[in-house]
């Protein structure tokens, strides 16, 4: 049984936000930052919530630990989780980008009930896969080290090689992913906000 004590939970916030215009984590949805909305999800399965951010630091920081990645070149969503691993506290470290408000509510336990002989999960939907949202235990270190001095940084890529395990999750909507303005108010319009 999924116990929150093992999982450290992550929020990838770290990437530049140039379709969205500003900082995504930071983005206000009636009056609440994106990061708080994925942080109160987040929250009652993982023992303690990390932020990867390369930007505005000190304001993620009046919430959460932030760490950054270790090169300061926006290397994407792998760097981000190479810096988490290093940071977590646990075997087992959860992540989350800061731009999927809807993820599941039971992301953590899925992934938890097939982690026995694996070292990274992987959510999908029906479509298409979502890899920025994974359980990474911290034995990939090494290998993610080494893919990304290689200078190679595409997600799936990597899952491929490491042979993740994908998850397939059946709820509608449960990865728009918000990118642009324009995102936003399409989330909004289904949720009912507006």
């Amino acid at each position: 049984m999924m116990a929150r004590s093992d999982i450290t939970g992550i929020i990838l916030a770290g990437g530049r936000s140039t379709r969205m215009g500003e900082d995504k984590g930071l983005v206000k949805i009636d009056g609440k930052p994106l990061f708080q909305r994925i942080a109160e999800r987040l929250d009652p399965m993982v023992s303690k919530i990390l932020i990867n951010s390369n930007q505005n630091q000190h304001l993620y920081g009046q919430h959460f630990e932030v760490i950054p990645d270790m090169t300061q070149d926006y290397s994407g969503p792998l760097a981000g989780m190479l810096a988490g691993l290093k940071a977590a506290t646990t075997q087992w470290a959860l992540f989350v980008p800061c731009d999927v408000p809807a993820f599941p509510v039971n992301l953590a336990e899925a992934f938890w009930q097939h982690k026995d002989g694996q070292q990274a999960l992987y959510a999908r939907d029906l479509h298409r896969e979502h890899p920025t949202l994974c359980l990474l235990n911290k034995n990939l270190i090494p290998a993610l080290e080494k893919y990304l001095i290689s200078g190679e940084r595409k997600v799936m890529f990597f899952f491929n090689k490491i042979n993740a395990m994908p998850i397939t999750f059946h709820e509608r909507n449960a990865f728009a992913n918000l990118n642009t303005p324009a995102d936003i108010i399409q989330w909004q319009d289904r949720q009912g906000d507006v």
